[in-house]
């Protein structure tokens, strides 16, 4: 027979466990497909973070305005945001000067070659430009917050307030660069008679319309996520049909393209993450292409 504490503890367990399993259902998850990428490593859930975020070589960067970073980030993050890693000169004396720049501002930033480093942003899905930044530059673990910070906040996560107060790195970053992922403007005039080749303009409909690089097809890159926040990547399967309806097809050699190479950098990351071999960043994008004004343009869908 059990007595009255015994039945009261079980009523509590029992109204415990549904209260957890109600908080499971209302968290928003990443897709269940995840496993489902070529390489599925490159995306860091929510989760993840929070279990790894004490380890001493994680460095997780916010890819945001240092205005909405001091209204709230996740704690221990360093901040920097897209201007401040833009290059649409891609002549290689240009590429020679950015490159060290941008090695300076990874060691402000207090990344080390061999960390592992989760990128994070607000939503925009610009976190993939700086993922690029360190794939041109050779480093090996880097990782974007599958969501952002609307799904970290999403499964309770902690933010805080302020500047960042990290310290810089103890010596100074050095890349190995990978000069495959950018995409110089020869290489790009080159392409335009290349049956093996396929521009993507990551652009939106109206920007296309307004002028493109000839034989681009436009993908609007926001259509690699969900449309609600938090905006997680869609399905491996979903995004290998979204590409491959449009002829985008892994046996090409891809090269994307915006405006200043930010939206595209977030094809090229989709790409990678779907497992194409073969894709190059043209960072200098529209902003470079149409300042010369002997190369072909064309308008309309």
């Amino acid at each position: 027979m059990r007595t009255l504490s015994t039945i009261l503890l079980s009523l509590m367990l029992v109204a415990s466990s549904a209260t957890f399993t109600s908080a499971q259902e209302a968290t928003p998850s990443p897709s269940p497909t995840a496993n489902e990428y070529a390489h599925p490593d490159l995306l860091a859930d929510a989760a993840w973070l929070e279990a790894h975020l004490s380890e001493p070589n994680l460095r997780v960067v916010a890819l945001t305005p240092a205005e909405d970073f001091a209204k709230a980030h996740i704690p221990g993050a360093a901040q920097i945001d897209w201007p401040d890693l833009k290059i649409t000169d891609t002549s290689d004396p240009s590429i020679a000067r950015w490159q060290g720049d941008v090695e300076q501002k990874l060691t402000a930033l207090g990344i080390a070659p061999d960390d592992t480093v989760v990128i994070y942003d607000e939503g925009t899905l610009y976190a993939a430009r700086l993922w690029w930044v360190l794939h041109q530059l050779g480093h090996k673990d880097k990782r974007i917050l599958n969501g952002g910070l609307p799904a970290w906040t999403a499964a309770g996560g902690k933010t805080e307030s302020g500047p960042p107060t990290v310290e810089p790195a103890a010596e100074p970053y050095k890349g190995t660069p990978h000069p495959d992922a950018i995409a110089i403007l020869d290489e790009v005039k080159a392409a335009l008679d290349d049956p093996n080749v396929v521009l993507v303009d990551a652009r939106t409909p109206e920007e296309y319309r307004d002028g493109h690089i000839p034989g681009a097809i436009n993908i609007n890159f926001p259509e690699n996520a969900l449309p609600n926040d938090p905006k997680y990547w869609k399905s491996a399967a979903d995004l290998r049909k979204l590409y491959e309806d449009a002829g985008i097809t892994p046996d090409k050699t891809v090269i994307p393209y915006c405006t200043t190479g930010v939206r595209s950098a977030v094809t090229f990351f989709t790409l990678t993450l779907l497992g194409y071999p073969h894709v190059s960043l043209y960072t200098g994008s529209w902003e470079e292409w149409s300042q010369h004004l002997d190369l072909p343009v064309e308008k309309g869908e």
